[in-house]
This record gives structure tokens, C-alpha cells and sequence, in this order.
């Protein structure tokens, strides 16, 4: 769980995240991105909850986690493993910061409204209000995935689901990167997802789950983290904390270089395919 843009719990949260992030890039296969901001204004906006509780947010994070090991309890036409996850995801080691989302999120009350078809709850997938992650002004096509991974569950066919991965890619509701021809990875799983005690979404018979890996990720990094670090670390405050518990200041900057490094990696990616043209155009000459 990463900070959020503007709700925080705590003043060295800009430490703790940078301190993580730089573990994380070393010690994680996959990692998914989620932040309590995100998550209360889908609790406030499509479950009509004031209020929310942790109890709210933690059901809504267990359905997407449960999707993801759904293979290994239910028997389904296209199976994905949690192995696959890591191969279809990941292009490069360092690049596993993934943005995920559910569809269809809504109460008992709108479920007669709700479309639920497969387009319908595969295009809700991908709107950033549905992300678990706050991304700041996502733009479909400047912000692309490397790699996404579809899981339907309940009544989806095969033929379906590639139907509409075809729909997103001609209506450009996706954008990738230009050197991933392919992009999308399915799977179908039988079994829907489950009403537990106490449930805040309804029950459909067929429901999709998002998780994909975006540029646009780079820019939590950069705005939620590095800035606000910068700040704090510019004063040294709140450091004499983590020194008193065995911490060594270098340990501060080598992780801010690393984390730098991590937002030059995201935009290389997107410019991978330019400097290459620009390359074969300076031969020509």
C-alpha cells in the first residue's frame, strides 16, 4: 500500500516509501501498487459507502488477490498460473510495478442498471477511476502498458475475450508500447467471485480483473515519493530517527539514486523506439 496524493497517516511516510521501494526493486518479482485514496473514493463513488473502513478496503483488495490465485482453487478453460503472472508481466527485472482493477464494482441496489457483458465490464476495467492506484491525469494513449493480464471469471468463453481485446485495441480504449506487438495476457476461470459476510459488492455471473503494467506508474514514484523526500531529506529532518536505529545516512541516497534511476528506466521505455529512429536517420546521412 503506497502513499496517497494527498490523505497520509504519517510524517516520515516519504522515508518509509523510498526505504521500501529501494528493497522492493530487489527483492520482488511482482509487485502491486495500491493506495487508500484510490480505493475509499470507489468505496464513496460506486458503493455509496460515506465512510469507509479499512474492513471496506481490505474486502475490495482480497477480491482482486483472490482473482489472481483463483486458478489454483477452480478449474477454468484458460487457466493462469502464478508463475505466468511474472512472465507475461515483467519485460525487465526492475520494471514490476503493477496498476490493478475490478469490474463490475457496484451495490445490490444498481446491479439491475449495470451492463455486464464482456465489453462492458472490460472497458470499466480500464478506466482510471476503477484503478486501485491513483494515477494523476492518465491519458489513454500518452500513458502505455508494457504488458496486461486479463482475468475473466463466471461465464466468459474464450472467443468472447479475444473479441474484446480486439475492440480495445482498435478503439485505442489500451495503448502500448511500440516494441509489444502482442500485450495481453487471458485468463478464464469458471467460478465468479464470491459473496463474503457482510459484502459491499454485488454478486454477477461473470466479473474481469486488470493487471497491467503502466508507464504511467513512474509517476507515483516521482510526484508521491521522490518530491516529497526531497523536501524533508533537504533539511535533513526527521534522519536522526532513523540513524538511532542503526541506519547509516548513506543508505538515504543510495536509495534516492536508485529511485531516480527507476523513473529513467519507465522513460526509457518510451522512448526506446525514437532514439532508435533517430539513430538509423543519422547513418543515412
Amino acid at each position: 500500500v503506497y502513499p496517497s496524493p494527498t490523505i497520509s497517516t504519517c510524517v516520515v511516510e516519504p522515508y518509509n516509501a523510498l526505504l521500501t521501494t529501494h528493497w522492493l526493486l530487489d527483492h520482488t518479482e511482482v509487485s502491486l501498487l495500491l493506495d487508500n485514496e484510490a480505493i475509499y473514493e470507489i468505496c464513496q463513488k460506486k458503493l455509496d459507502i460515506k465512510r469507509p473502513s479499512y474492513e471496506n478496503l481490505n474486502r475490495l483488495i482480497a477480491k482482486v488477490i483472490s482473482s489472481m490465485t483463483a486458478s489454483l482453487r477452480f478449474e477454468g478453460e484458460l487457466n493462469v498460473d502464478l508463475n505466468e503472472f511474472q512472465t507475461n508481466l515483467v519485460p525487465f527485472p526492475r520494471l514490476h510495478f503493477m496498476t490493478t482493477s475490478l469490474a463490475p464494482v457496484t451495490t445490490e441496489g444498481k446491479k439491475d442498471t449495470q451492463k455486464n457483458d464482456v465489453q462492458a465490464v472490460t472497458e470499466a476495467c480500464f478506466g482510471p477511476k476503477n484503478f486501485f492506484v491513483k494515477l494523476a491525469d492518465f491519458d489513454t494513449e500518452e500513458d502505455k502498458y508494457m504488458a496486461i493480464s486479463l482475468n475473466y471469471r463466471g461465464d466468459v468463453k474464450s472467443k468472447e475475450a479475444n473479441a474484446t481485446v480486439q475492440w480495445l485495441k482498435s478503439n485505442k480504449k489500451v495503448t502500448f508500447v511500440e516494441w509489444c506487438p502482442t500485450g495481453f495476457k487471458i485468463g478464464l476461470n469458471e467460478v465468479p467471485c464470491a459473496l463474503v459476510k457482510g459484502d459491499d459488492i454485488a454478486m454477477f455471473k461473470r466479473n474481469a480483473t486488470m493487471i497491467g503494467n503502466n508507464t504511467a506508474i513512474s509517476r507515483v514514484f516521482s510526484e508521491r515519493i521522490s518530491k516529497k523526500y526531497d523536501l524533508m531529506y533537504s533539511q535533513r529532518a526527521f534522519v536522526h530517527w532513523y540513524v538511532g536505529e542503526g541506519m547509516e545516512e548513506g543508505e538515504f541516497a543510495e536509495a534516492r539514486e536508485d529511485l531516480g534511476f527507476l523513473e529513467k528506466d519507465y522513460l526509457d521505455v518510451l522512448t526506446e523506439q525514437a532514439t532508435d529512429d533517430a539513430d538509423d536517420g543519422g547513418d543515412d546521412d
